[in-house]
């Protein structure tokens, strides 16, 4: 039995653009219309915090504060699985997020996530494409944690082990000597962590690929194939002979050359490199596919129907493709959505012609209020 979750009210103060500002939603689908820069993706930013303990586009908590004030808060009461959830987040200058469910405060903010499923698709996903490892690493590690808490605690252990020894390196390169010894520990806790995540993102990618293909298919009209390929040092040696052989490397280099902290995915499309080869239009419809089978993960893995929120939707995909995925998200009995334009009457009108229930929300500068 497929879980649900929705936000039925939320409340931002001081958060961005917003000085303050209280919404009810009761529909299934919430649009937020009007003019770019007037605070609508930062709607969608605030749901986001209350999943994730973090900002989708500004990692620096304290920059997500409102220019003229020292704190802010974001209040979300949540609906999962019929029951009522109330997180709560308050972040301060200079001082340490808070984070709260049903008024009770978390010790560790890993503990929060997978609580709050969302999954949101925005014109900044390109940077998938273009970027460099560290934002499809990103992707793939929010996915897991957010279904193996287990994972979550590896990666944080690994990372700390990760700038300790380079720290070290570092130290030595300062010193002039070079101690392997005093390296052991935090290589053994290397190789152990490592060969853990390594299996999880195999395991990930293999069963995540076939949820990518079927919706690939279905937003292209199945006339191209898209693959997703795992890259990782670990495929051909265990990180613990990886950091040996590396030594005089990572000596020379002052850091660690080699491990899970490279991995990479590489997109292809008709077995040539999405990158180099795809279009615009088969970027769009490629990285669209990808958050779609995201969400689609999972909701498998969950049982629940996470959030999904769509962010600017015209500029990644044309309208007529647009009424089929979202004559397909009707079909499929996905959860609440929220979706983003700058057209007040666009959405709106393509979801009265599908009997989605909606309601409409006008954005202007920094204010918001519903249009009944």
């Amino acid at each position: 039995m497929m879980k649900n979750l929705y936000l039925k009210h939320l409340t931002i103060y001081q958060f961005k653009n917003y000085a303050e500002a209280t919404l009810d939603f009761s529909k299934q689908v919430i649009c937020f219309t009007g003019e770019n820069g007037s605070g609508k993706t930062n709607l969608l930013d605030a749901i986001y915090y209350l999943s994730n303990c973090k900002s989708f586009f500004n990692p620096v908590d304290s920059q997500n504060i409102m220019l003229t004030a020292e704190q802010c808060s974001i209040t979300g009461e949540f609906e999962r699985d019929e029951h009522p959830e109330q997180i709560i987040c308050t972040i301060r200058k200079n001082q340490r997020k808070v984070f709260k469910r049903n008024f009770k405060e978390y010790e560790r903010l890993s503990e929060h996530i997978g609580l709050i499923p969302v999954v949101i698709i925005t014109p900044y996903d390109i940077e998938l494409i273009w970027e460099g490892s560290e934002v499809r690493r990103k992707f793939l590690d929010a996915t897991i944690s957010s279904l193996s808490k287990k994972y979550l605690e590896n990666l944080v252990a690994y990372h700390h082990a990760l700038n300790q020894r380079n720290n070290l390196l570092k130290q030595f390169g300062k010193q002039g000597n070079y101690a392997a010894e005093v390296l052991e520990p935090w290589d053994f806790q290397l190789a152990h962590l490592a060969a853990e995540i390594f299996q999880e993102r195999k395991t990930f990618i293999h069963e995540f690929t076939a949820e990518f293909s079927m919706v690939y298919h279905l937003i292209s009209g199945e006339k191209e194939n898209a693959g997703i390929e795992y890259h990782s040092d670990l495929q051909e040696e265990t990180m613990e002979n990886l950091l040996a052989k590396n030594s005089d490397r990572d000596r020379f280099l002052e850091r660690t050359s080699a491990g899970i902290h490279r991995d990479d995915l590489e997109f292809t499309l008709n077995g040539q490199p999405l990158k180099k080869f795809g279009s615009q239009g088969q970027q769009k419809s490629f990285l669209f596919a990808l958050k779609l089978a995201q969400y689609l993960f999972l909701r498998n893995h969950m049982s629940i129907n996470p959030i999904l929120m769509l962010d600017d939707l015209f500029d990644k995909i044309d309208e007529k493709r647009m009424s089929q995925i979202l004559d397909w998200l009707s079909r499929n009995h996905v959860g609440q959505i929220f979706i983003t334009d700058t057209h007040t009457t666009r959405i709106p009108e393509i979801l009265t012609k599908r009997n989605l229930a909606h309601e409409v929300w006008e954005v202007s500068s920094g204010s918001v209020h519903q249009i009944k």
